[in-house]
């Protein structure tokens, strides 16, 4: 992957932060280091950061992601209210047994994400 002060800045915002920013959200990010990006560009630049290895782009929802550049293996949560996204801890023996699996059958890499309500979301459902 060749070097571009766009993907760098992407990157950069990427990994500013702990939380799974959408794309909208890193544009933002982006534009206060350079103001003339477009959002297709940022776009591309994640594509290519995910293709890279670089970054993990995780499903919330029809045609909606959010980024993580935490490439280590984790799961996550997502909530299919409000699509936000977190690292979410599994038992050790749970993550063991994903890991031999995913081993048995020769992958190069898995992505496990849970779906529920997160508590704010819950907390407006019960007011």
């Amino acid at each position: 992957m060749n070097y571009s002060r766009q993907r760098e800045a992407v990157y950069t915002v990427l990994r500013s932060t702990k939380d799974h920013p959408c794309a909208e959200w890193i544009f933002c990010e982006c534009q206060k280091l350079i103001p003339d990006i477009g959002l297709a560009t940022v776009y591309r630049n994640l594509d290519q950061l995910v293709a890279a290895g670089k970054a993990i782009k995780v499903p919330v929802g029809q045609d909606r992601y959010r980024y993580d550049a935490d490439t280590s293996l984790h799961c996550h949560g997502a909530c299919p209210v409000c699509g936000s996204v977190w690292d979410e801890d599994i038992s050790p023996s749970l993550l063991r047994s994903l890991d031999k699996e995913s081993a048995e059958k020769g992958s190069e890499s898995y992505s496990l994400t849970f779906f529920r309500v997160c508590g704010e979301c819950k907390a407006k459902q019960s007011q």
